[in-house]
């Protein structure tokens, strides 16, 4: 039942590959069917619905697994206690959606989406139960049951949400959008389902001891504090970026430019931060149960994500244009405005962040995982604060305009990169592996020269794809070439 580190990694990314997969398709046929208006409507439930979920589930599965990790014995009574406390903070914030629903489908000038806050209201209850499961079966180092709900979840939301879209849409478009809100209920129900049969039949030992719920609460707040600041913090960009923007460009250009940034960038952009936060949530227990190697485990971890973020990151700086081109064509070239050509800027600027913010995410679970609970919540909480001043600042320079959102984030990652890494010295959590580094960065610049031939005046997804395997196994191959023993690293992550 148990996973390795890497195994468990691969795991769970594999799981939100294919979770992102599903998601993209059913995004695109549901937009489709319901049209550029119905799925603006669509889009207008989830900053509110969103928040709500975090407020109830942001950091659990991490915090819950540490918990799990360090008192085995005690594993299903801290899934009691945390049912109990979450059941009743989900209810209060599904309460708090339900009473809320006619005032922001008002505020927000569809007075429409009033029953779809009422359907989508219960789901938080049902997302924190499953962010529960999630976090005891990562805890035991069993990360098959987060990837299959997750992907299971994903493919039954598609499912449901097409049949239903396409018998209401015969009544009118809002019968629609309820038809797309019911099958995300549905899905949360399945997902959660698919949990509790797994943590029933993997109840094996009794209880041995108990923890009361402070000592539960204790644990989980600073973690679930840490994950809930950047979901904040992108909910207030949310409300100022657009509104800085129209100082100096029209409110359908400013809410193109931010879409540009928060679309069509970070699409791309996510996608290596994929796997550093599967490894950030499978190396948690792992540093929970014995952190006596804790500078050992986390720069192995540091050193597989360099290995996977900085290759990506060289490509999406040197070759902004054809991965643009090639996903979006001119369909960003909106308002007059070189739409494709501030995308390539963009996807520049925030691909620095990339690396930062991957690598910190090992930092700081690495920190949680050895009781130094708050430090990550003040030094985030500090990275966002000077964010927040640079985009109140730049913002509405008109020579900087939305690039200065991109610089802000990237500059956020980077200072909390920086103060966690001090602290992680402080502590000896942490040693740069310099000989490992100059390697990755040796391998991605030949990989860079051989991607440069390939694409050179060529341009078709397909040759893309193709292009970027072959760039990719001579990135591996010399990584092989300067003497990178990946047996060897495999073995060290076994023994975690």
């Amino acid at each position: 039942m148990k996973s390795g580190v890497i195994k468990g990694a691969v795991i769970l990314s594999a799981g939100s590959v294919l979770a992102k997969i599903f998601s993209a398709v059913y995004r695109i046929l549901l937009t489709r069917i319901l049209g550029g208006e119905g799925i603006g409507v669509y889009q207008l439930i989830f900053p509110f619905y969103s928040l709500c979920v975090v407020l109830a589930t942001a950091g659990l599965p991490m915090a819950i697994s540490k918990i799990v990790a360090s008192n085995p014995k005690s594993a299903n009574s801290i899934v009691k206690k945390c049912f109990a406390i979450f059941s009743v903070f989900s209810l209060l914030l599904t309460t708090a959606l339900i009473l809320l629903s006619g005032v922001l489908s008002s505020l927000q000038g569809e007075p429409r989406l009033y029953i779809c806050y009422l359907i989508l209201a219960p789901t938080i209850i049902l997302v924190s139960g499953a962010s529960i499961l999630r976090g005891y079966f990562q805890g035991k180092k069993f990360f098959t049951p987060s990837a299959l709900s997750n992907v299971i979840e994903q493919l039954v939301k598609m499912i449901f949400g097409l049949i239903l879209c396409l018998i209401f849409i015969k009544k009118g478009l809002i019968y629609a959008i309820v038809g797309a809100m019911i099958a995300i209920v549905i899905s949360e129900v399945v997902s959660l389902a698919i949990l509790l049969l797994f943590y029933k039949f993997s109840k094996k030992n009794a209880v041995a001891t108990q923890l009361n719920c402070l000592a539960v609460i204790k644990e989980i707040l600073p973690i679930t504090l840490t994950n809930i600041i950047l979901p904040l913090a992108s909910f207030v960009d949310s409300l100022i970026v657009v509104n800085l923007l129209k100082i100096n460009f029209s409110p359908s250009m400013a809410v193109f430019m931010y879409g540009l940034d928060t679309g069509a960038v970070s699409t791309l952009t996510s996608l290596p931060t994929l796997f550093s936060f599967a490894l950030a949530c499978s190396i948690m227990p792992a540093l929970a149960s014995n952190k006596k190697s804790g500078n050992k485990k986390t720069t192995l971890a540091i050193n597989t994500v360099l290995f996977i973020t900085l290759p990506c990151v060289f490509a999406f700086i040197a070759f902004p244009k054809p991965l643009m081109q090639i996903l979006y064509g001119n369909s960003l070239n909106n308002f007059g405005l070189k739409g494709l050509n501030l995308a390539y800027n963009l996807l520049r600027i925030s691909s620095v962040g990339i690396i930062f913010f991957s690598v910190n995410q090992i930092f700081s679970v690495s920190l949680q995982a050895v009781e130094n609970r708050y430090v990550t919540i003040k030094n985030l909480s500090i990275a966002v604060t000077i964010k927040f001043f640079v985009q109140i600042i730049f913002l509405p320079s008109k020579a900087l305009n939305i690039y200065a959102l991109g610089i802000a984030n990237s500059l956020c990652y980077f200072v909390v990169w920086l103060l966690n890494r001090i602290e992680l010295k402080k502590l000896n959590l942490y040693s740069l592996d310099v000989k490992f580094l100059l390697k990755v960065l040796i391998s991605s610049t030949i990989m860079l020269l051989v991607l440069t031939i390939l694409l050179k005046n060529k341009f078709s997804i397909i040759y893309l794809i193709i292009s970027i395997l072959i760039s990719g196994l001579v990135y591996i191959l010399s990584m092989m070439l300067l003497n990178v023993n990946f047996k060897k690293n495999k073995r060290a992550f076994k023994k975690y």
